[in-house]
């Protein structure tokens, strides 16, 4: 009885934290540390007017591995109808393994390190990987907390789209 009380709780604060999220906007201002991008990004708002999928990963997280290579796919498809990918890396001294995953992975949107205004402004995620999809007038519609599916990710972003 106190396992399925637990997990009522555990479910109750998880659909009243996606809440409080989707009323949440963005810190435009917020500046970037970017590694890999094709563009010259600096701040947040310089993806104004974009659907935008950020992502915190590691390299010690299985299931980020495999969103990495998700993203490629979704970027492929859906950037030239108005997607951008922002993927934050949190680990001490990824700038070291970051080209040769960057390389390996064929990743052709943003990567950036995480400092700590980003963690801030996104309420540092402590489990990964955690993404977030960012509607174009920068209000956060979605957070996924571990693994979010790419099927489940094509939706949303797909909606979005076609509300612009």
């Amino acid at each position: 009885m106190k396992k399925l009380i637990t997990l009522t709780m555990a479910l109750a604060f998880l659909a009243w934290a996606q809440v409080l999220a989707a009323k949440q906007n963005i810190p435009w201002d917020t500046k970037i540390n970017t590694f890999s991008c094709s563009k010259q990004v600096a701040k947040l708002e310089n993806f104004k007017g974009k659907v935008l999928l950020v992502n915190f990963f590691a390299t010690y997280c299985p299931p980020c591995q495999v969103e990495l290579l998700e993203f490629s796919d979704l970027y492929r498809k859906f950037n030239p109808q108005g997607l951008e990918i922002l993927t934050f890396m949190v680990d001490q001294g990824g700038e070291r393994v970051l080209p040769h995953l960057i390389y390996s992975k064929n990743i052709k949107y943003c990567v950036a390190i995480a400092n700590d205004e980003i963690l801030s402004a996104f309420d540092w995620p402590d489990i990964l990987p955690t993404t977030f999809i960012i509607d174009q007038k920068g209000n956060i519609v979605k957070k996924y907390v571990g693994y979010a599916g790419k099927k489940e990710l094509e939706k949303e972003i797909l909606n979005l789209l076609k509300k612009n």
